[in-house]
């Protein structure tokens, strides 16, 4: 009897430790919206580390994972990082968009960023933006997110359960 209790034992650890890997490091989500067309469509499961952005490892380009509060209903969003703290971030009338003086080189856009913003980005905040610009709500509506509410970095994106195919 008390080598099946360590057996047990033994599954739990190990499962809780899988866990455990997963919640931190390659947690699933599925991406509900057009917002990050063409990067990412509707329907995309892609994993994120939570790891990673608790140790601050996240810059500009990368698709973060975030909580917002959208009229007292949480909702899940994922944005790109544009802008840092610091950076100061304008849209030009052209569409473009300018850090600190340079143009933004964004080959993963097809239309022009509208929009109003001409700042520098708080402390503890990043300026966000979808890659379909013109059906995204960002921060060019919703202002600077702030670095407490990120809860993921995107590490690497699955294609939905629906286009895998064995043939």
């Amino acid at each position: 009897m008390n080598e099946v209790v360590k057996d047990w034992a033994n599954v739990i650890v190990r499962a809780a430790i899988i866990i455990m890997i997963l919640f931190f490091f390659l947690w699933p989500v599925k991406l509900e919206g057009s917002s990050m067309d063409p990067t990412l469509n509707d329907g995309d499961i892609i994993c994120m580390s939570r790891f990673f952005v608790q140790m601050g490892w996240y810059e500009k380009g990368d698709i973060i994972v975030f909580q917002y509060n959208d009229s007292g209903k949480e909702k899940t969003v994922l944005k790109r990082i544009v802008a840092t703290e610091g950076d100061h971030i304008r849209l030009l009338p052209d569409g473009s968009v300018e850090i600190n003086g340079k143009i933004l080189e964004e080959d993963y856009i097809d239309e022009p960023t509208k929009g109003i913003v001409d700042m520098t980005i708080p402390q503890g905040t990043v300026f966000v933006l979808g890659d379909n610009r013109d059906l995204s709500y960002d921060s060019r509506q919703m202002g600077v997110i702030s670095c407490d509410d990120l809860t993921g970095k995107a590490v690497f994106r699955w294609f939905p359960i629906s286009e895998l195919s064995c043939f």
